[in-house]
């Protein structure tokens, strides 16, 4: 303990010899002038979070100064000096010239325990840096040797559990400043036990200094303490000295209920120290000046990189922390060296997860987020901006992170703050729509940027099935990469790609619109890619998949199959059989074969897809999950109803939790179940799937299609004509009777009911309604061969190679 001490704390009122003194309203456990031991209590220095510290004199076997604490009453005595023991043999191991010595430990005739270390002549480090004005370089050059101490006392397994400035005392020798470290093992000889008493004080304080304590420390129940308490506690103690104020209001931890300060360790993220600082006004300015420096200059230099350090070192989770006081050492030597930090701003991803976390209708949506946004914009404005010029990928990395997180902070996780929702539950499409609205604004001056941002946030309306909404963001990322990168550079492509396949799921409500603009899309990006990458490249590949997935679903077979045949071959030959991207062009032509009715080609297929994905991305990715739908289809249909029952239960339940009950992927699944059950002459068990409100939540394209099946399936026990005209004639309603694929179903459902004469006039409207497109044309042949099985008082069936195996 310093003897500086005595100048600046409550100093006892000192009564005469034998008295006993008083300071902070409690009396000192020992009179000054006792013997205790071999030591005679001189003075009082202070007091400390567990005790009162008195200089005394060693009077034997040697002679010295030495600083004696004794500890609160309320200990359970015995149990203590045992712990005491333990710990002060432990602590004989430390050998460090920034590391105070622990000699010796007992108990007081009072019963009071006590232990003695080496007295220190030296005050506070936080005292000492302002007192000589230390600027920022010279605060963190005298905090790495307490780092270094305390990473050589946890390499011989002891923590020291209470860092803080007064336990970290800075002495003058010559003209060098030296820190030491005391108190050594003081709080876990004390809290080791896991009783209330031994974890609080008789006033209900903690035992150690809640405003530097870890989280896992405030957990009243656990022993599960690590090296980590201290490497966050000595982060407090750095976010201290470079800023002059703690993370959270000391008023706040003194006058708050123990309830709240517990949740404010546990819970509340510290605020940034460049934030923090900017908040105190005129106390800003004397920090400021105590550093030499101005304000402004103060909080830019904390704003760049330096409060990282700080922040990484305080992270609730202790896996986010740095791992050792030695690589927090070397992060601070990084900075004053000008290289790249270990440390970072919390991730977006990290923070979308404390999001999730607190509001849980988020998880849906904001699942997409954690997969694509800040890589997504991050990689791609990479790309981009050092295709040309690599050597400065790291600077514009940093630089664009550093902007999307502030666009995430201010943007998106402000959303959810209690003053912006007003109690209200914020959902996820609300918070991508304002972020959305904002991207041009905030990044005009960087349009590669907001490009990127663009792209990404079409990327997640698409993931969620929102094709209308993410149209915008793709048209926007294309004309902005296409005006400062040109039509041809990757990115640009690939945006127009991905708004050609947002056409392409658009057509399925107005198809002679949206297919005509995204045939014409997906048509030129494959011409640019095989004339600047060659047919081999990936990036064309996937647009011939993406073509031939379009051509297959609009029934243009001797268009799409070419397409993914070829794509097929070609991937096997140049990547590989076993590649693990090759379940791309797998499942699109295993699905085209299914809608074939080519039941027993599409099923190796679709297997082998499912394998693949299951490996390289785990069963529940939504592609994965997406394969493994088509594949319980594909069995349903086939009359495998075990095999189908199985991989359906499991995709409902991974929807159930990706996108709740009542969006149309999950709703798709239960109908798909629905029509299991009934097949299995189960009806109880079927509706359990389907409740009244059904059709009010289903997408008009899963009505189109589970209707379908119901109408026109090979296999008896599945058809089933009223429900099929039920969901024809919903899908019909929701598009407004104008798309000829649902008139087409609907025709088809009647005549499984027998009911030729609608089944007539219901076909009739679908081939009215047919555009004179190439599509259209093919279409027409077969509506028309429909309508005349209908005259002729028959129903259709879905033509199937497996049909020898069916029942009918």
């Amino acid at each position: 303990m310093s003897e500086g001490e005595d100048k600046d704390k409550p100093q006892p009122e000192r009564k005469g010899q034998g008295s006993i003194p008083t300071i902070s309203g409690m009396d000192f456990p020992e009179e000054l002038g006792t013997q205790i031991g071999s030591y005679k209590l001189v003075s009082v220095l202070g007091e400390g979070g567990f005790g009162i510290v008195y200089r005394a004199e060693q009077t034997g076997p040697i002679r010295r100064q030495v600083a004696l604490k004794v500890i609160k009453p309320g200990m359970d005595s015995k149990q203590v000096i045992a712990r005491f023991e333990a710990e002060r043999q432990a602590l004989a191991l430390l050998d460090h010239p920034n590391i105070a010595h622990v000699f010796d430990a007992g108990t007081t005739e009072k019963g009071h325990p006590y232990f003695v270390m080496e007295y220190v002549k030296g005050i506070p480090i936080n005292e000492h840096c302002d007192r000589n004005k230390l600027n920022i370089k010279q605060r963190l050059e005298l905090f790495l040797p307490v780092c270094e101490a305390i990473q050589h006392a946890h390499q011989k397994g002891i923590i020291h559990r209470d860092i803080k400035p007064s336990n970290i005392l800075v002495s003058i020798e010559g003209n060098k400043a030296i820190p030491l470290v005391i108190d050594f093992g003081v709080a876990k000889a004390i809290s080791q036990s896991l009783t209330a008493r031994t974890l609080f004080t008789e006033q209900g304080q903690l035992i150690g200094t809640p405003e530097y304590m870890s989280p896992e420390q405030a957990e009243m129940t656990t022993q599960d303490i690590d090296t980590r308490a201290d490497i966050y506690s000595l982060g407090v103690l750095l976010y201290e000295l470079i800023t002059g104020i703690l993370p959270f209001e000391r008023k706040t931890f003194h006058e708050a209920a123990f309830d709240e300060v517990i949740r404010i360790i546990r819970n509340v993220d510290p605020p940034r120290p460049s934030t923090r600082l900017l908040s105190l006004g005129q106390e800003a300015i004397e920090i400021a000046t105590s550093r030499r420096i101005d304000t402004k200059s103060l909080v830019r230099c904390l704003h760049k990189e330096l409060e990282w350090i700080p922040l990484k070192a305080m992270r609730k989770e202790r896996d986010r922390r740095y791992k050792t006081a030695s690589e927090l050492a070397d992060d601070i030597r990084n900075y004053l060296n000008g290289n790249p930090l270990i440390a970072g701003p919390e991730s977006a991803t990290y923070r979308l997860k404390k999001v999730l976390k607190r509001h849980r209708a988020f998880v849906a949506g904001l699942a997409a987020i954690l997969i694509v946004l800040v890589a997504g914009v991050v990689v791609s404005s990479i790309f981009a901006i050092g295709q040309s010029k690599a050597r400065l990928d790291a600077e514009n990395e940093a630089k664009i992170s550093r902007a999307v997180i502030n666009f995430l902070n201010t943007e998106v996780f402000a959303s959810v703050r209690p003053e912006r929702a007003q109690g209200r539950e914020v959902t996820v499409l609300e918070v991508l729509e304002q972020a959305g609205k904002k991207i041009d604004s905030e990044f005009k001056d960087a349009p590669l940027v907001a490009a990127s941002l663009h792209n990404t946030l079409g990327s997640i309306y698409t993931n969620l099935f929102n094709f209308e909404a993410a149209e915008p963001h793709y048209k926007r990322a294309v004309e902005l990469w296409s005006e400062n990168l040109g039509e041809e550079h990757p990115n640009t492509l690939r945006a127009m790609l991905s708004l050609g396949d947002v056409y392409s799921n658009l057509s399925l409500y107005t198809p002679q619109m949206h297919f005509k603009e995204a045939e014409e899309l997906l048509v030129k990006v494959m011409e640019i890619q095989r004339r600047t990458l060659g047919e081999k490249h990936r990036d064309t590949l996937e647009t011939m998949i993406l073509l031939g997935k379009m051509y297959s679903f609009y029934d243009r077979p001797d268009e799409a199959e070419p397409l993914l045949v070829k794509a097929l071959g070609i991937w096997q030959k140049v990547f590989g059989k076993e590649d693990p991207s090759i379940e791309k062009v797998m499942k699109v032509l295993g699905s085209h074969y299914f809608d074939q009715g080519r039941f027993t080609e599409a099923e190796p297929l679709l297997v082998k897809a499912l394998e693949i994905q299951r490996r390289v991305q785990g069963e529940k990715d939504l592609s994965t999950v997406w394969t493994m739908g088509r594949l319980g289809d594909l069995y349903l249909q086939m009359g495998r109803f075990e095999e189908a029952e199985q991989l359906l239960i499991k995709v409902l339940e991974y929807r159930r939790n990706t996108y709740g009950e009542t969006h149309s992927q999950t709703l798709w699944c239960k109908v798909k179940l629905h029509i299991l059950y009934l097949s299995l002459g189960r009806p109880e068990q079927a509706k359990k799937f389907l409740d009244e409100q059904f059709l009010d939540k289903v997408d008009p394209l899963w009505l189109g299609d589970n209707a379908w099946l119901l109408a026109t399936s090979t296999i008896a026990e599945i058809r089933n004509g009223p429900k099929a005209v039920e969901y024809a004639t919903k899908a019909c309603e929701m598009t407004g009777w104008k798309n000829h694929l649902y008139v087409d179903t609907l025709a088809a459902a009647y005549a499984e009911m027998g009911d030729f004469e609608a089944a007539i006039k219901r076909q009739e409207e679908a081939i009215s309604l047919l555009g004179d497109d190439e599509t259209s044309e093919n279409m027409r042949k077969d509506y028309e061969n429909r309508l005349k099985l209908y005259q002729e008082g028959k129903p259709y069936r879905e033509p199937s190679q497996s049909e020898g195996d069916l029942q009918n």
